[in-house]
């Protein structure tokens, strides 16, 4: 068995390896990273503040993930006011609004299958989303994409019921708490 576990350590050190010395090297970046805005700095990140923030999950709708598309809607917006409380300006017409918009959940096969690269552990949750500065004219004037993961078991025991609505309402809660960071704030 250790022989096994070493083995795939071994094997996944070898492919990893040609391909993280390899970005070092790499080219520019793809367009879609090209698409982010730098984030706020100094003084203007302290000035920032936002009259509302929207949650757009059309896109989870569209993929044909309903159920997670309403759990999210409903996570979500709360979990921003949160992270975002001390930067609301609600009475402030010329304050920008926050576009949150959601274009991907997935939820790892945390099924206990041993075979999987790091064994029983290895299942990730993912969130992809999108953070968008949107002025008062309508305009977009900043994107901040995101990409959050983390382990499968932090809704708890895939045996329990109710554990996918749990590991949703947790990639939102990550979402949340990454977004201001992302945008330098």
């Amino acid at each position: 068995m250790a022989k096994s576990i070493w083995f795939r350590r071994a094997a996944l050190a070898a492919l990893c390896a040609p391909l993280a010395i390899g970005a070092l090297f790499a080219g520019p970046l793809p367009a879609a990273a090209d698409a982010a805005s730098p984030p706020f700095a100094g003084a203007a990140a302290a000035q920032v503040r936002f009259k509302a923030i929207k949650v757009d999950v059309s896109p989870l709708a569209e993929k044909g993930l309903g159920p997670e598309a309403s759990w999210m809607a409903q996570d979500l917006p709360g979990r921003l006011q949160a992270a975002f409380a001390a930067r609301m300006a609600p009475r402030d017409s010329a304050a920008p609004t926050l576009v949150v918009r959601i274009d991907a959940v997935y939820l790892g096969d945390s099924n206990g299958n041993p075979s999987q690269p790091f064994g029983v552990y290895g299942a990730r949750d993912n969130i992809e989303g999108v953070g968008m500065v949107v002025a008062p004219n309508g305009k977009v004037a900043a994107t901040y994409p995101l990409f959050a993961t983390q382990s499968a078991f932090t809704g708890g025991s895939v045996y329990e019921a109710g554990i996918a609505r749990r590991r949703v309402d947790d990639l939102a809660s990550s979402f949340a708490q990454w977004l201001p960071g992302q945008m330098g704030l």
